[in-house]
């Protein structure tokens, strides 16, 4: 046995939406091309994944890539087992968020400027000739709505300072 290993970290996730982890079986297509490949450190839903079904709590709660996602849908799109990775990834930020409430992301910053991580997602998939996906981030009026909402939460409360607007 893992040392550390706690098995019902699995159940928790599921609990948060994290339902379909169970189909997942650690094939890697869901990150084969994830834009957040680039970053210094990749968000890579497999290996958080991986973490989850071993029940090791302690690091999954000091991952910082679940916030890196740029919500492309990209990994659910090619996931060959329907197990949608990006829906285990928002599970996982709010397990994180549950687990130590004066837990604050780096990435949170990040998004609370821009709507997202990175600025990657729709140039990559003008690219490849897909259309585009209209997020928060392409949306100036959703946007400050998500700004509002975030206003009112203990991490903003505590932390308002690392918050600024573009």
């Amino acid at each position: 046995m893992i040392e550390g290993r706690d098995p019902k970290l699995m159940e928790e996730l599921i609990e948060l939406g994290g339902a379909d982890l169970v189909k997942c079986y650690q094939c890697g297509t869901c990150i084969a091309d994830c834009p957040t490949g680039f970053a210094e450190t990749p968000l890579s839903a497999k290996r958080l994944i991986h973490l989850v079904k071993l029940g090791l709590r302690e690091k999954l709660l000091e991952e910082e890539t679940p916030w890196m996602c740029v919500t492309c849908g990209g990994c659910e799109e090619r996931c060959p087992r329907e197990a949608e990775p990006f829906e285990i990834v928002l599970a996982i930020r709010r397990w994180q968020c549950k687990e130590d409430d004066t837990y604050v992301p780096l990435a949170l910053s990040e998004i609370f400027a821009r709507g997202h991580t990175q600025n990657v997602l729709n140039p990559m998939r003008k690219e490849l000739g897909l259309p585009e996906i209209v997020t928060v981030a392409n949306n100036r009026e959703a946007l400050q709505k998500f700004r509002e909402m975030l206003k009112e939460t203990n991490v903003y409360k505590r932390y308002s300072y690392i918050f600024r607007e573009e």
